[in-house]
């Protein structure tokens, strides 16, 4: 025989556990089948050493049944004539009968005890976020204590570092505790009200009813059981944690030692209010508003959301592990619907087996960790004991900044591919594209925001957010007038509100003539149609996006369908790549680099950006006139006889 026989684990907890059936003669109703007594340790050497004494107290309980099984009842033991709480045969309550209704309540505070906090666990660990909210149980944020002259709180111990499972039982201990407290009241006023319902199960397994004075009898003793129950199941921690806050409080010689601050806001909370509050202050627009909370909200699923002050090292260090192995296009089927920590493992597990996995640039990666590090710096201002996480997390990029570059231009064969597709020899319809027919896109946007981009050197924003009296005449030069100013049509002095545009700096605000390969190519008669038919704008088509206010999302996506179409996939590819043409063009023209930053809307550095008004439109029409693509075919003129003009240089 086992030397130990009832030695045992419990599913949900760490410790050992003395369990034994009860014998069939002492079974009855209110009697638990088993009985479960915690040893008090996970370590089975001292659980060996604690089995005697609980061996010896459950052989105890047996015989206490025993004797009150074999206890004769007496009549004077109570009034027959007393009315019964319940609609059951009135029975005296003998003290066998007392005792036993007083085990089964403690037993079922033990069992309802466990249930609840298992309950409250799995919760937790299943919804993080909403356990540091506070929405699943209550945190002790207001736990400080006196000890040995000093403040302290071991919530605010624990949240220097938090961990879930120890803030979870603190919280779970604190919970008990301050049950208690009202119980104890509630025993010393002498207000049995509440252990009702918890008498009335008890009897209704019994079968047996009681006179008042008995109930009363029993609901003192029901209420001194559960207050016994709550001690012992909040004993063992209580020491614990009172012994874990004495050995953090300062000694005499460690006055110098900072005590744990009270904890802080969410993180959650404060990202909205720093949104709100910087980008009214520095008049971030939408898409920019919207990248900065989305960055932050990225920060909250991979580190979590704690109080402001509880973030350290460690996660400026997953922060920046988990980003630097994201993939690049998390809409992939391979990572559709994965959380970001799912989605880098998934990346970093398909890279490792061979598979071609572009992950985001360093250049994204050190964007997102700058936000996230102006937010921590923002918090610092209102919150004490805040450490930024990710102070020195960014990534150091090469010195060579052409090596290795993320946006390359487009090539003499791309920008054939491009011009040989249907949308510009003929396709089937605005809708059908991509299918050959016999029309030639010359009224859309598809057509002619290719060719600005290619002519102009605008960003695709700039472009799509054109409005018809932009473009303008002076001195003979026509020019687009790129200014974030919507005007009325109806009103050449009044500002249209809802046709409000963005540019990306103040230097991008500028005057660029039209390139005459353009008006070659027809544009001055798309120009006639937009102006007849009444539109404000150059390419209505397109929207400003309603999520994030940008001009250029839209056509962003079509392009990239269009590009990937004509057969264009090589990485780095893409419509900013025309800017990177005409930069290209204009340099191989001898266009010194003030004039080509004027064109491309770049800022000027130092004291002379300061003064004077920049170039003249002479100037910069006799600089951008000089673009031109040797060896490319662009689309049919307007008339077969300009086509010889179309296949050469542009001059």
């Amino acid at each position: 025989m086992a030397k130990y026989p009832f030695l045992t684990h419990r599913s949900g907890s760490d410790n050992l556990y003395y369990k034994r059936s009860v014998p069939a003669e002492l079974r009855a109703p209110g009697r638990p089948k088993q009985v479960w007594k915690s040893l008090g340790t996970p370590d089975r050497s001292k659980a060996q050493r604690a089995y005697a004494a609980k061996h010896a107290e459950i052989e105890l309980l047996f015989e206490e049944w025993r004797t009150a099984d074999n206890r004769p009842v007496t009549e004077a033991a109570f009034d027959k004539a007393a009315p019964s709480a319940l609609d059951l045969p009135v029975t005296p309550l003998t003290p066998a009968l007392l005792r036993r209704l007083a085990d089964d309540h403690y037993l079922n505070i033990y069992e309802n005890d466990f249930a609840w906090r298992g309950g409250l666990w799995l919760k937790a660990s299943a919804d993080e976020d909403a356990f540091w909210r506070g929405d699943i149980i209550k945190h002790p944020t207001n736990d400080w204590q006196k000890h040995k002259g000093q403040s302290y709180s071991y919530y605010a111990l624990l949240m220097e570092e938090p961990v879930l499972e120890e803030v979870f039982l603190y919280s779970v201990y604190t919970a008990r505790r301050q049950k208690l407290r009202a119980l104890r009241r509630l025993y010393q006023l002498g207000d049995t009200r509440d252990l009702e319902p918890s008498a009335d199960d008890l009897l209704r397994l019994r079968q047996v009813g009681l006179c008042d004075g008995d109930r009363n009898r029993l609901l003192r003793k029901l209420m001194q059981s559960e207050i016994k129950a709550l001690e012992d199941l909040t004993a063992g921690d209580e020491a614990t944690f009172d012994g874990i806050v004495a050995s953090q409080v300062p000694t005499s010689h460690e006055s110098d030692r900072k005590l744990p601050t009270q904890p802080a806001e969410l993180a959650s909370v404060l990202i909205e209010k720093y949104i709100e509050t910087t980008s009214r202050e520095r008049e971030w627009p939408p898409k920019t508003e919207l990248r900065k909370r989305s960055e932050l909200r990225e920060f909250l699923e991979i580190c979590g959301d704690k109080p402001i002050n509880a973030y350290g090292q460690e996660d400026g260090v997953k922060f920046k592990d988990t980003e630097s192995t994201l993939p690049l296009y998390r809409q992939q089927a391979s990572f559709k619907g994965l959380s970001l920590i799912d989605a880098a493992k998934k990346a970093e597990e398909l890279r490792n087996k061979g598979q071609d996995i572009e992950f985001l640039s360093p250049l994204t990666i050190n964007d997102k960790i700058g936000s996230v590090s102006l937010f921590f710096e923002w918090a610092k201002t209102r919150t004490g004991g805040v450490a930024n996480p990710v102070a020195e997390q960014g990534i150091q990029r090469r010195k060579n900044k052409r090596q290795g570059k993320k946006v390359h231009p487009w090539t003499i064969d791309e920008l054939n591919q491009m011009f040989a597709a249907p949308i510009y020899v003929g396709c089937q319809s605005e809708s059908h594209w991509k299918q050959p027919g016999q029309t030639i896109l010359r009224k859309s946007a598809k057509f002619w925001v290719p060719l600005i981009g290619l002519f102009s050197g605008m960003r695709l924003g700039e472009i799509i957010q054109l409005q018809v009296s932009d473009v303008k005449e002076k001195d003979g030069i026509h020019y687009f007038d790129v200014t974030p100013i919507s005007v009325d049509p109806a009103d050449d002095e009044a500002v249209d509100a809802d046709e409000e545009k963005s540019l990306k700096t103040s230097s991008s605000q500028r005057a660029i003539p039209i390139h005459k390969m353009l008006f070659d190519l027809g544009f001055g008669e798309f120009l006639d149609f937009r102006r007849a038919s009444g539109s404000t704008r150059l390419f209505p088509e397109y929207e400003k996006a309603k999520d994030d206010g940008s001009w250029s999302k839209q056509f962003s996506k079509y392009f990239k369908r269009f590009r990937e179409s004509v057969g264009v996939k090589r990485r780095g590819v893409r419509f900013h790549s025309l800017r990177h043409n005409v930069e290209d063009a204009l340099r191989n023209a001898h266009v010194m680099k003030e004039a080509r930053d004027a064109i491309q809307g770049h800022g000027e550095n130092g004291v002379s950006a300061e003064y004077g008004c920049g170039f003249y439109l002479e100037t910069l029409n006799e600089a951008l006139q000089k673009i031109a693509y040797v060896g490319v075919n662009f689309p049919a003129a307007r008339d077969p006889e300009d086509q010889a003009i179309l296949t050469t240089t542009a001059s």
